[in-house]
């Protein structure tokens, strides 16, 4: 029995370690690593070879007659069967015959309309109501936990897994140039073509020959950031809700994936990673209006695709609020147009054809009297942003069992080092809204 037990502990938590894996690439919205997918891949096959032991060791257990078989036995079998099948009766309850439990389960199904003669078996002549029929395992009631009068007494199970909060749209990762770095990368780019002119025919008097001109260069640095959050957690809530540490790291996660987002949207630059909003290419240029039709806005996104150059069109896509996403549409709805600019295909929302990112980040369409919000961003972003991870791409998991160990804590930790720079601001181009 000690042995199925460790054999079962050590299946669930392989299992957690699995889900931990596909939630923290899913988080990133990548697919696994090859170093990830093969210890995925050997976890799986430690987990299959436990359930095929646990299933034997189990099979046996199952017996007609064993406390396995009574406990967790079919209930309608139970019910219908008084103590056939293994079925222990609650201690001093009268043991009901099959017809009772038979008439009993037809009156519950009507509502109280059908009431069988059987059914005087189990009538209470002081109270009224009839007797449940023994169900072993079953000891909940409508006072659960909320009297002194017996309620403080009653058992009240919680359900191991825990419902998660929804992840905010979190989008630049997935579209920007995400890189390996080991330390700080010196990045050069060009800010300005050679100048060409027209040179007269040469006449060997050395008169008409070509003007020299360079290419300008500048150059940026792709840095890194500790980004981090840790938890710490009392031994006594990782050993009694054995999912609890799987939730705790993969919230965790996300946390830092959240906290970047913001920073690769609006961030300085200074201390911390550069945003894209106020760092890239002007785009239309003058705010666009807002009025109540949403014509302006429809009309924006054609100038913003217009003003990218064509030899970033081809990995080009939107970056939005999806709130300002919603307000296209609306304004598409009301333009009653011929051929709507707002698609979807294949689960991917596309605009004008390329398809569209969300983040929460990205400012929303105002909602008084203001000029030069950027609530869409249009381009190339692979080429135009760039996001280097020190040491990869993962967020990593630390579990500190010493530093607090005195408390009965352990603290959780997760980090990142990362940054975000604007590699190419050309590349993306932004509209600018004001209300009316």
């Amino acid at each position: 029995m000690s042995q199925l037990r460790e054999n079962m502990q050590e299946f669930k938590a392989i299992r957690g370690e699995m889900a931990a894996l596909r939630a923290r690439a899913a988080s990133e919205n990548r697919d696994m690593r090859p170093d990830e997918n093969a210890a995925y891949n050997a976890k799986a096959g430690r987990a299959v070879l436990l359930e095929e032991i646990i299933a034997e060791a189990e099979g046996k257990q199952r017996a007609p007659g064993t406390l396995f078989h009574a406990v967790n036995g079919d209930f309608s079998k139970v019910l219908l069967g008084g103590n056939a099948g293994g079925a222990v009766p609650s201690r001093n309850q009268k043991q009901m015959s099959h017809e009772y439990a038979e008439s009993f389960l037809a009156f519950i199904r009507s509502g109280g309309k059908h009431a069988a003669s059987a059914l005087g078996e189990g009538f209470d002549p002081l109270f009224g109501g009839f007797a449940l029929p023994a169900l072993p395992g079953v000891s909940a009631a409508s006072y659960e936990g909320s009297n002194s009068g017996g309620g403080y007494a009653v058992s009240v199970p919680t359900d191991q897994n825990i419902v998660t909060l929804g992840v905010p749209d979190i989008g630049v990762r997935s579209i920007a140039r995400v890189i390996p770095t080991q330390n700080d990368v010196k990045i050069p780019r060009g800010t300005a073509f050679p100048t060409a002119a027209i040179k007269g025919e040469g006449d060997g008097t050395g008169v008409n020959i070509f003007t020299s001109s360079s290419s300008t260069l500048d150059q940026f640095t792709l840095s890194a950031f500790m980004m981090g959050v840790a938890n710490p957690v009392s031994w006594e809530l990782m050993q009694d809700v054995q999912t609890f540490q799987e939730f705790a790291i993969t919230d965790l996660i996300r946390s830092v994936n959240i906290l970047e987002e913001g920073y690769f949207v609006t961030g300085s630059g200074s201390g911390q990673p550069q945003g894209l909003v106020g760092n890239v290419g002007t785009g239309t240029g003058a705010a666009t209006a807002v009025e109540s039709t949403g014509a302006y806005l429809l009309q924006s996104t054609f100038d913003v695709v217009g003003a990218l150059k064509s030899v970033y069109h081809p990995t080009a896509g939107w970056l939005m609020n999806r709130k300002t996403g919603a307000a296209i549409r609306k304004a598409q709805t009301q333009a009653n147009l011929f051929a709507p600019i707002w698609t979807r295909e294949n689960g991917r929302d596309l605009l004008h054809g390329y398809p569209v990112t969300f983040s929460q980040n990205v400012p929303d369409l105002p909602t008084a009297t203001t000029a030069g919000v950027t609530p869409i961003l249009f381009g190339s972003f692979s080429d135009g942003y760039v996001v280097g991870d020190r040491g990869g791409s993962g967020v990593f998991v630390k579990i500190l069992d010493q530093p607090k160990a005195l408390e009965g804590l352990t603290v959780l930790l997760c980090y990142r080092r990362v940054d975000g720079r604007v590699r190419r601001s050309e590349a993306i181009q932004a509209v600018s809204i004001s209300h009316s």
